[in-house]
């Protein structure tokens, strides 16, 4: 693989890492990308403003491969993720977050699957899920997708599951590639990951790595699980399904069409159910018009019927 030279030093790959009053979790998240079986890298973090004694433990860092940098002001994900996209050297970035942990061999299995298939644009790995005492979730599914995954193929997922890794911290990007698609959309607040692989999927393969290289760390103060993001959550995801359906085939948009409304747009039709019924009229016309905007919110009416009925002839066989 081809390498950058920095500092007389070559790095194949950067670890990228924003950090906001992370210290709960963050120095086990740190500890476990400076204790890789892989050496050969750069670790570039920024952090955000904290305000819970964050920042004063990364000073205390000594390892020559971290690069640290402080915000003045607090300016969110993506906007970090592409200051550090900038500042870093390495053939590959490896997006990192503060609250989970890398298992030992990540980084040289990430680089070797690189090393396999030069031509994707993007890879993300299996994981498994911890909860906040670093208890292991049974919540991981067998993933049957292949290690090669197609534009086409890609576009089919993205339209029934959304963003294919997930999150960020199980994915690597390739630079080069992202020189020429462009950085995160740092206006977005939760999609814009989501937004970023739609875009990469459009000219290149993604990989994906069969091996559950990094635990996924499950707790109630993440952002994106929390309940009043959700309409950020449509708004982006509208976005960047915008984009999808602008470049797939007739028949694969035709076909997206469908399994969007009974996927995605089911979901956030029922959220928007549920802020009717407990009053909630604000965010629930807000869905209303996003919906409606994107799709005809009567036929999705339609959908919602169907797949209730589903429900209920379940409940049917299973009482007999």
């Amino acid at each position: 693989m081809n390498v950058f030279l920095i500092n007389n030093r070559m790095y194949p790959i950067s670890i990228i890492l924003p950090v906001y009053n992370g210290i709960k979790y963050v120095e086990q998240s740190v500890r476990s990308v400076l204790l890789q079986e892989y050496v050969n890298f750069e670790f570039l973090i920024v952090d955000d403003c904290s305000t819970d004694g964050s920042w004063e433990y990364l000073q205390s860092l000594s390892d020559t491969r971290i690069k640290l940098y402080q915000n003045k002001e607090n300016k969110g994900l993506f906007f970090n993720l592409n200051f550090l996209v900038k500042a870093s050297g390495g053939v590959l970035i490896k997006l990192w977050s503060q609250d989970d942990v890398m298992e030992l061999n990540c980084l040289k299995e990430v680089v070797e699957f690189h090393q396999r298939y030069p031509q994707i644009g993007f890879s993300y790995t299996d994981r498994s899920f911890i909860d906040s005492s670093d208890k292991y979730l049974d919540i991981g599914k067998i993933d049957n997708t292949p290690e090669l995954i197609t534009p086409e193929l890609h576009a089919r997922i993205a339209f029934i599951t959304g963003s294919i890794a997930g999150n960020i911290a199980n994915v690597t990007v390739t630079k080069s590639i992202l020189d020429k698609v462009g950085l995160f959309n740092e206006e977005m607040k939760i999609s814009g990951d989501f937004e970023m692989w739609v875009r990469l999927a459009k000219d290149y393969p993604v990989g994906f790595v069969k091996q559950r290289l990094i635990r996924l760390r499950i707790h109630k103060e993440q952002l994106s699980g929390q309940e009043k993001y959700f309409i950020f959550h449509l708004k982006e995801d509208i976005q960047a399904y915008k984009i999808l359906l602008g470049y797939v085939s007739e028949n694969q948009r035709k076909e997206g069409w469908q399994l969007l409304r009974k996927g995605k747009l089911l979901f956030y039709y029922t959220l928007m159910i549920k802020a009717f019924l407990k009053g909630k009229w604000k965010t629930a016309f807000h869905f209303f018009s996003l919906l409606h905007q994107f799709n005809n919110v009567f036929l999705l009416t339609g959908y919602f019927i169907w797949y209730k009925m589903l429900l209920i002839r379940k409940d049917i066989q299973y009482n007999f």
